[in-house]
């Protein structure tokens, strides 16, 4: 009875293995190793510690690839059957129930109904059956009460038992991008009156006491792995006392090497525009990919930008624009990007430096820059209503003559992918947060930003 229910409340394209996230960035082979080894080391034996916590928060800078890694922790636990569930948030998603809480609990429950570990735990799936014909508007509760009805009370009604693969190992639930989900809901605030209006950091402080609650309760079998940028909101939150006791803080930062990954994710790449291309072996030289390594400044984003632009646009595209002279090559693009300025290096610099000065050299490759903004805030407004439009239609509407599209995002293909059929229902999709925040904030766009 519940499955058909939950099916159909589910954000599909957030579960890990989705086919909207065939294409998510996972670690490279022999990338991340050490913080992927802490994480799993946590999950598997984390309840061996002094002071054991039920709840990891991985957290760090935009770009520092934390979407990756947690792509990649996801795949091992579930080779390993150690993994529950997962939710991978998105704020540029063509998916409305990717931005939002609505869907979290619903989408959490259908996976742990799928499990084949859970089959055998009491009678769980009829104890959730039973929930909801108990209150069929039981999804539309607050999420702590869809928590506590769906998942937390069929536990303690049915302990694991000793046969059962979770009385054996710690299981995780792995929940990715919570600064990326938005307040969706209640767009018109109540009575005009704005002070009753939610937040998105309302919807966040949300889950995660949700998800609190459910790490304090002593017949609920799994731990948790959050990620999500330091933002104040979830940080003031994991600083509160209750949190603070069970919780382990993981930061992204120089500790974990991101140069030694960076250098082994620059040499795959290079090595395959190479074939590609035919390029010569010493192509390029050591100090240009110590270089970028230096220019990266920690930051995955950086240089997976950076090898999108230097490839160009991928084999077959349809939508690109003809070639800007001085960069219709690798070894052009390529050069563009070693002379770029920045000041990484020097003291007191700001963090996103360098990756404002490749996003801005990107759009200046654009014959007309300005209205390449402008297309790209009407595409991240659209993303982000409620009803999607796509491609086919927004084009439709921006357009001012045929073929406009090709040449203000054809040059932008190392940051926003343009459907390749284009008469299909798909969306434009960023390839990372990181930009929208670049071009929605003057200070850091400056005479290019498009209020």
């Amino acid at each position: 009875h519940c499955t058909p229910v939950l099916s159909k409340h589910m954000a599909s394209g957030a579960i890990h293995d989705s086919k909207e996230r065939c294409d998510a960035p996972k670690c490279m082979a022999e990338t991340r190793v050490a913080v992927q080894d802490e994480i799993l080391s946590w999950i598997t034996d984390g309840h061996h510690d002094a002071n054991p916590k039920r709840i990891l928060w991985v957290t760090g800078p935009a770009g520092t690839g934390k979407t990756a890694i947690l792509g990649s922790i996801a795949e091992r636990c579930k080779a390993k059957g150690t993994l529950g569930a997962t939710f991978f948030f998105s704020s540029f998603s063509g998916s409305l129930a990717r931005r939002s809480k609505t869907h979290l609990v619903s989408t959490l429950a259908y996976q742990l109904l799928q499990h084949q570990g859970l089959s055998q735990v009491g009678h769980f799936r009829t104890h959730m059956s039973q929930a909801i014909r108990r209150d069929p508007a039981i999804l539309q509760k607050r999420l702590q009460t869809q928590l506590e009805e769906l998942i937390l009370l069929p536990f303690r009604h049915g302990a694991p038992t000793a046969a059962s693969p979770m009385s054996h190992h710690r299981m995780v639930i792995i929940i990715d991008g919570l600064d990326e989900c938005d307040c969706v809901e209640d767009d018109v605030p109540a009575r005009g009156n704005s002070r009753n209006r939610r937040t998105k950091e309302d919807e966040q402080i949300e889950i995660l006491s949700a998800i609190l609650h459910a790490a304090n309760d002593p017949s609920f079998p799994f731990v948790f792995v959050i990620a999500s940028r330091p933002e104040m909101a979830i940080r003031e939150f994991f600083s509160t006392d209750l949190a603070r006791d069970a919780t382990r803080e993981l930061f992204l930062d120089k500790k974990y090497n991101p140069d030694a990954d960076i250098r082994l994710f620059y040499e795959a790449k290079f090595s395959s525009i190479r074939r590609r291309f035919n390029l010569s072996p010493e192509w390029p030289t050591i100090k240009e990919l110590l270089h970028l390594v230096v220019e990266a400044s920690g930051q995955f984003i950086y240089a997976a930008t950076v090898m999108r632009f230097v490839e160009g646009p991928p084999p077959g595209t349809q939508n690109v624009a003809p070639a800007v002279p001085g960069l219709r090559t690798p070894h052009e693009r390529l050069e563009r990007i070693i002379g770029l300025r920045t000041r990484v290096h020097t003291p007191n610099v700001r963090p996103l430096e360098a990756l404002d000065i490749l996003y801005d050299s990107v759009l200046r490759t654009c014959s007309e820059p300005l209205l390449s903004m402008k297309w790209l805030g009407a595409i991240s407004f659209l993303l982000a209503g409620i009803n999607h439009i796509p491609a086919r239609l927004v084009r439709l509407w921006l357009e001012q003559s045929p073929g406009e599209e090709v040449c203000v995002l054809g040059p932008l293909s190392s940051l926003i992918s343009i459907p390749p059929d284009p008469n299909c229902d798909e969306l434009y999709s960023f390839h990372h947060k990181s930009f929208v925040d670049f071009f929605k904030d003057e200070s850091r766009c400056a005479d290019l930003y498009v209020s």
